[in-house]
């Protein structure tokens, strides 16, 4: 075995298959190792030239000196190097655990000021990259990095290569390869993955961002990191976007929604499941609007579940009515629960025509500051993003306007490629208007495509093959 990819995340698989790096890394054997309990359903979906395994099963937080190790190194280069967006983090976690308002929740929110002042403080004092060493140290000490070195010399793995690295089981994996000595590299997936959501990122040979600014920005979280070894490669999960022939045709792409392709059609795109507790009655409102005709030029309204309930029982909309539509529909299984786990996988590969379909033939897109957004503007759709709650009195630390105060959105704000909707109101507002004129802000969604996409050619994946295989050790005049 030459090249070991890490897939600790429910959407990593789709860059694997995207990318064809099965394909273009012909000549080596390629095993993606995925989280286990989605396994069996990454199996069903193997893309072409790879084999699938598991990770061990890892969580850093179930040791209590590691936890504290990861937890410390994680907060100091949060709150030193992106203070904004993580203050966003910690005042919903304490919204969330304090949902009353009273002595807890200022007790809380107080808390976690004093931190967040604290590990400043510690970045200040340029605490962030040797506490990222610890942990470093610390994972490779552990168990779990023992069996890997065991593995990794099984396979005779050449390079290791972590496609998620906000998933808690690949960072053991990487340290494990750094400690033997093979080469390593990292993909970042999205600039809110370095902004919110990476405990530890571990040192590489190698670092594939999607755009400038997703460099850029690694570059100022991790100023140790040296400039050489970050490459802007575009996104594989980009690379079938604009090519016609991986979607369906408008009229059965229509017909399996359960709406009318002779009219213009709305999409709501949902976030992740329970991020937003309230997102149900923000897309009844929407619903409520259709049924009561207000939508211009009898446009319909389709809800988009997030990916990673795709199969759950985790519920989109109150009620339905002619002209919405709910895509895809409601599985059996409840949300997280292994049932849902083992499928989820599969189902997201399988909705790729339904993905880019639903990107070709919406007229407007409407979401929660989501990833949805970038797609629809490599589609130059019309995108309004949510800024009011529904009900109204939702407490400010868990209302949707939290997102658009982190970092790693405001350049989209700062395009003029998307209208926030201040009210329900505004929203159908800025709906009809896109509606009647959809080169409105066509420039903004240009800037949005070349400042936060990186190169739309189709080619990311063979990008990254080129990349991996630069890292495969090389044989001189018959000497390694």
């Amino acid at each position: 075995m030459s090249i070991v990819i890490g897939c600790d995340s429910f959407l990593s698989l789709r860059n694997v298959r995207n990318g064809e790096l099965g394909r273009r890394l012909a000549g080596e054997e390629v095993l993606v190792l995925v989280d286990p309990n989605q396994y069996e359903g990454s199996l069903q979906a193997q893309p072409e030239g790879v084999q699938i395994g598991r990770l061990l099963d890892f969580d850093p937080h179930d040791d209590p000196q590691l936890h504290r190790t990861v937890m410390e190194a994680y907060y100091t280069r949060k709150s030193y190097y992106d203070p904004t967006t993580f203050w966003v983090k910690l005042r919903a976690s304490s919204y969330r655990g304090h949902p009353r308002p009273g002595f807890r929740r200022v007790a809380s929110l107080t808390k976690a000021r004093a931190m967040l002042a604290a590990h400043w403080f510690a970045g200040w004092l340029g605490l962030a990259r040797p506490l990222r060493q610890k942990v470093a140290r610390a994972l490779r000490r552990h168990p779990v990095a023992g069996q890997y070195r065991e593995l990794l010399r099984k396979w005779g793995a050449k390079v290791v290569v972590g496609f998620s690295p906000e998933g808690l089981r690949e960072m053991v994996l990487i340290e494990a390869a750094n400690s033997l000595g093979i080469p390593t590299a990292v993909m970042i997936r999205s600039r809110d993955n370095l902004a919110a959501k990476i405990q530890h990122l571990p040192d590489a040979d190698a670092y594939f961002v999607w755009a400038e600014v997703t460099r850029r920005f690694l570059l100022h979280m991790y100023p140790e990191i040296p400039p050489e070894r970050v490459h802007v490669t575009g996104s594989p999960q980009f690379d079938h976007h604009l090519n016609p022939a991986y979607r369906l045709p408008r009229k059965e792409f229509f017909q399996r929604i359960g709406l009318d392709p002779g009219r213009p059609l709305v999409v709501y795109t949902c976030a992740t499941p329970t991020l937003i507790g309230h997102e149900i009655d923000i897309v009844q409102s929407l619903a409520d609007a259709v049924r009561d005709g207000k939508l211009a030029r009898g446009a319909q309204l389709l809800v988009r579940g997030h990916p990673r309930g795709f199969g759950s029982s985790h519920p989109l909309i109150h009620q339905i009515y002619p002209g919405v539509a709910v895509y895809p529909p409601p599985g059996q299984a409840a949300y997280n629960s292994p049932e849902h786990e083992s499928v989820v996988v599969k189902l997201i590969l399988e909705d790729e025509p339904m993905h880019l379909s639903t990107l070709a033939y919406q007229d407007v897109q409407v979401n929660v500051s989501g990833t949805m957004t970038v797609d629809s503007a490599i589609f130059d759709k019309p995108i309004v993003n949510i800024y009011y709650d529904v009900p109204a009195r939702v407490p400010a630390g868990l209302s949707v306007r939290r997102f658009y105060r982190r970092t790693d959105y405001r350049s989209i704000l700062e395009s003029g490629g998307v209208r926030l909707a201040h009210s329900p109101e505004e929203c159908i507002r800025l709906i009809n208007q896109y509606l009647e004129d959809p080169a409105m802000d066509e420039n903004g969604r240009r800037r949005i495509r070349e400042t936060e996409c990186g190169p739309l050619d189709g080619r990311a994946g063979e990008r990254i093959a080129k990349l991996v295989r630069m890292l495969l050790p090389r044989v001189i005049e018959g000497r390694p």
